[in-house]
């Protein structure tokens, strides 16, 4: 009888043991996935929260995430509507629990310029803020290119008339972080 007891301490070994392998290969499986995992996806699944954002310049940001493309992330804070270039965030002091993939290839491929050329075209007044966190224009988008924008410098509470127009600026994308309208729905 004694070794009956033996083996069916050997046999709750093996099932423990058999049970940690599970558990091993489970917790690989995980670290596998999280790290096919885009923070631009875990973005996307705080679209209508909260956000806290350490940008590179050093400003902290909080906005409501309303918009996620493929290199931007645009919302609204305090001062209204923003766009913000993925590469100018240092740190998301939020969870982003939720993670959501874009389902349309086509909205994937979407850059910022996509979003530029839209706020050409809406006549938008814009703040344009650099790296550094230094104002790099204000004014309305006349032009987008492949990799930069022609910005109609203007007063931002001016519309883009011709005597309004103090020049034209010429801005590399990789240079902005941070796109600004007063207007809440305009960006």
């Amino acid at each position: 009888m004694r070794w009956d007891g033996l083996f069916a301490d050997l046999e709750a070994q093996l099932a423990q043991g058999h049970w940690q392998d599970t558990e091993a290969e489970a917790a690989e499986m995980t670290r596998g996935e999280r790290s096919s995992i885009a923070l631009i996806d875990r973005l996307r699944g705080a679209v209508g929260t909260p956000l806290a954002l350490l940008l590179a310049d050093g400003e902290r940001l909080e906005l409501s995430l309303s918009t996620v493309g493929s290199t931007w992330i645009g919302g609204t804070d305090r001062s209204g509507s923003l766009v913000v270039n993925l590469a100018a965030v240092a740190a998301v002091d939020s969870p982003l629990a939720v993670v959501a993939q874009e389902p349309s290839p086509g909205r994937r491929r979407l850059g910022i310029g996509s979003l530029y050329r839209s706020l050409s075209r809406a006549r938008v007044a814009l703040v344009v803020t650099g790296r550094d966190g230094r104002l790099l224009g204000e004014g309305t988008i006349d032009r987008v290119g492949l990799d930069h924008l022609d910005l109609a410098v203007h007063p931002r509470d001016e519309q883009r008339r011709g005597r309004n127009v103090r020049g034209l600026r010429v801005i590399p994308f990789d240079a902005i972080h941070l796109v600004r309208s007063a207007q809440a729905s305009s960006v």
